[in-house]
């Protein structure tokens, strides 16, 4: 698991349960084949969440064990050994705010000379700079599968079989 930048915190899930957890990119999980996908979720501070759904396909043996006989893919289908996810991933993650601006310190006007008889009225004091625009923080939904189990991932829409929880 890579991310840019790195240093994010990766968890892995399926079917809604947490199955595997890197504390700091990069880093690896061994994880177990399976007709389920795989959600990789990356957060960092100062950053939005990124998610990944690694999808579970076919690994290119099944095709030898159905060539023979088929009985040893009966039994790898059966366990999800016939499948299999992407190796290596790497994920980007977006910043979440716009630095603020550096602030001038406040210089007051400079005084009157004392030989003036009349006083000047004093300068009304500067402005003060304007607030930063702070970029929208990304949208979290909550999804729910059929089996009750839920997650939380980053984005307008929930994953494929996902639908958002109400």
């Amino acid at each position: 698991m890579n991310t840019t930048p790195s240093g994010a915190r990766c968890t892995f899930w399926k079917n809604g349960a947490l199955i595997a957890d890197v504390a700091a990119t990069p880093g690896s999980v061994q994880i177990r084949k399976s007709k389920d996908d795989l959600f990789i979720v990356c957060d960092k501070p100062g950053y939005a969440s990124a998610t990944f759904v690694n999808k579970s396909g076919l690994a290119m043996a099944t095709i030898a064990n159905v060539l023979t006989a088929g009985l040893a893919w009966a039994v790898d289908s059966s366990r999800g050994a016939d499948n299999k996810y992407q190796g290596e991933v790497s994920m980007a993650l977006v910043p979440t705010a716009t630095p603020a601006p550096i602030e001038r310190p406040y210089a007051p006007p400079p005084a009157a000379p004392a030989t003036v008889a009349q006083p000047r009225p004093a300068a009304p004091p500067a402005p003060p700079p304007p607030a930063p625009v702070a970029a929208p923080a990304a949208q979290q939904l909550e999804c729910a599968a059929a089996d009750g189990s839920r997650i939380r991932v980053s984005g307008s829409a929930c994953p494929a079989g996902w639908t958002v929880a109400r």
